[in-house]
């Protein structure tokens, strides 16, 4: 008889590794109710019990909600029970961790459970706590039906491991959850600042094309009473501003497809300067300092555009006066280049969304400039950044391929 104990005994041990093998292979991937279902299931045929659910705390409602119940006889789970009348078996469960009664209706932790153990025909109980966070927050309950029974040591380290595993899924579950709503918040957010970055350069375009159409419209009451050459070139002025700004608003609402080869950068910086120069203020020094015998894989009007955009928001910068830098050098398979001023440098709150649409620190400005630079620099396959402090000025650092990427 002795010999048959024992041989049960170990029969029974290599049964529970088995069930925590199991348990191990568990995932959250298919939600929380679908891993109740799995978990409720594996422990109830390790432990050979009739019933085994998860009952989580409603703090708010001060009750206790069976979320998933296994039962071999196929019974629905029963209803939330008030905390209050069991208010000496929560604790229990909150202070020992785990109740193992094999009298359950005796059992001073959980006598008061005697209307429920009735009436599911329960005797015997193994439950463990579950946390989240260091707080018990509910409990999986196995229940037995039929003559008492004694729990094993085996058996209760095994339900211990069962609610810890129910636990970790809780914390996880808990975190992603918190991911989403941080992640749907930032999208709200960001939303916001694209909605009021709208508004503003809806306000800023719709008023210089006012200034504009306004100049033709005079224009042409002037012509009328017999005008002169000037007042048709003021015209021809403002017509063109207004083409550049709608084709600004254009360039920035598609993606345009670099035609690019790779090609000397010399004949490049040549026909930049040459747009440069003419641009250039009085007060305003222009330096150029490219290594030579440079390559780039480049779409070359947009090269020009990118660096001719950022020299001349350099020459802006500067309104009292200054230097702007233009310098390029080799490296890690490309070019780096840098436009430097000494202007008066960018607040330190504004440098994450200087390449916004429609943001701008700019009294008169629109905000789409830098952002086209950063479109046409990243469909080439580059990279554009900014460092600036106030009264130290600003530089702004590209890199760009010398060949294919990829």
């Amino acid at each position: 008889m002795a010999l048959a104990r024992e041989d049960s005994a170990v029969t029974q041990r290599a049964f529970l590794t088995g069930a925590r093998l199991q348990l191990s292979r568990l995932q959250l991937d298919a939600g929380l109710p679908r891993l109740y279902q799995q978990l409720t299931a594996i422990s109830a045929q390790a432990l050979g019990v009739a019933r085994v659910g998860v009952w989580l705390f409603d703090f708010s409602a001060q009750l206790v909600r069976c979320e998933c119940l296994f039962d071999e006889s196929g019974a629905d789970a029963p209803p939330p029970l008030p905390m209050q009348p069991i208010k000496n078996y929560i604790d229990a469960v909150r202070e020992l961790r785990f109740v193992a009664t094999a009298d359950a209706r005796t059992d001073p932790h959980t006598s008061e459970l005697t209307a429920y153990l009735e009436r599911w025909h329960i005797t015997s109980m193994l439950d463990a706590a579950v946390y989240r966070n260091g707080q018990v927050v509910g409990i999986v309950c196995h229940e037995h039906v039929g003559p008492p029974r004694e729990w094993k040591v085996e058996e209760r380290q095994f339900a211990a491991t069962v609610a810890d595993l129910l636990s970790h899924f809780l914390e996880v579950d808990a975190r992603i959850a918190a991911q989403t709503q941080a992640h749907a918040l930032e999208l709200k957010l960001k939303d916001a600042h694209r909605l009021d970055a709208l508004g503003r350069m809806a306000a800023g375009v719709a008023h210089d094309l006012n200034n504009l159409l306004t100049v033709i419209t005079n224009g042409l009451a002037v012509l009328r009473c017999g005008g002169d050459a000037e007042v048709m070139t003021e015209m021809e002025e403002s017509a063109r501003h207004a083409a550049a700004l709608v084709s600004q608003l254009m360039s920035l609402g598609r993606r345009q497809t670099p035609v690019a080869t790779v090609q000397p950068l010399d004949p490049l910086i040549a026909q930049l300067e040459s747009l440069l120069v003419p641009r250039k203020p009085e007060s305003v020094r222009l330096v150029i300092d490219v290594e030579k015998g440079l390559s780039v894989w480049a779409d070359g009007a947009q090269l020009i555009q990118v660096f001719s955009n950022l020299v001349t928001n350099a020459f802006q910068a500067m309104s009292d006066g200054g230097v702007a830098l233009l310098r390029a050098h080799a490296r890690r398979g490309g070019v780096t280049f840098e436009v430097i001023d000494t202007g008066p440098g960018i607040a330190e709150e504004h440098l994450s969304r200087l390449f916004d649409p429609f943001f701008t620190t700019k009294a008169s400005g629109h905000g789409i400039g830098l952002a086209i630079v950063q479109q046409l620099v990243i469909q080439h396959g580059g990279e554009v950044k900014v460092s600036s402090a106030v009264g130290d000025g600003t530089t702004f650092r590209v890199w760009w391929p010398s060949h294919v990427p990829g």
